[in-house]
């Protein structure tokens, strides 16, 4: 458009013929696109802000595809560069964690698949016994088991070395009662 206006006046004015002019001006306009930033001669030049007031954004929005434009995302990616150790440690979760159902929550859990997936072998394997025996051990009062069971023992024979002694002396007595042909006495 500015070419043929301005190969239009030429011709007019000085007579020189239009492929002269087109050639020239197309040379001129190549080396000014190549040499001169166009981009920044049209951002110093234009009003952004009074062409983004007439651009209806709504209408740009709604034609959007965004799922195409989020296939096109590496979401993976996206989330690898993203440290997240920040945000977390700002995070107050004691409120979030008031609110839990834990009893629900326990409810839900199948204890003897959790426990079957332990490796009970592996754990004992890491448990010093000795040690675990030695501190019952030491737990226990072994003396006054030994003295509760003594005496324990010892009131037990001598209570039935004394009712041994009595029924024996009962004995005794019936025997000399019968030899002496004496009555028995059941007095007492």
């Amino acid at each position: 458009m500015i070419t043929g206006l301005v190969s239009g006046a030429v011709t007019r004015v000085l007579g020189i013929p239009r492929a002269v002019i087109r050639g020239v001006l197309s040379e001129a306009i190549e080396f000014l696109t190549v040499e001169i930033d166009l981009t920044e001669v049209l951002v110093s030049a234009v009003d952004l802000n009074r062409v983004l007031k007439e651009v209806d954004l709504q209408a740009v929005v709604e034609r959007l595809d965004l799922n195409a434009l989020l296939a096109t995302l590496d979401l993976q990616k996206i989330l690898e560069g993203i440290d997240l150790n920040p945000l977390l440690e700002s995070l107050d979760l004691n409120p979030v964690v008031q609110k839990l159902d834990l009893n629900g929550l326990i409810a839900g859990v199948d204890l003897n698949k959790v426990v079957g997936t332990i490796d009970i072998d592996g754990v004992l394997e890491r448990v010093d016994l000795v040690v675990v025996g030695n501190r019952v051990i030491e737990g226990v009062d072994l003396s006054s088991i030994v003295r509760d069971a003594s005496s324990t023992v010892t009131t037990e024979m001598i209570s039935d070395v004394r009712s041994g002694s009595e029924r024996a002396d009962d004995a005794v007595d019936g025997f000399v009662d019968r030899v002496l042909r004496r009555k028995p006495n059941h007095e007492g």
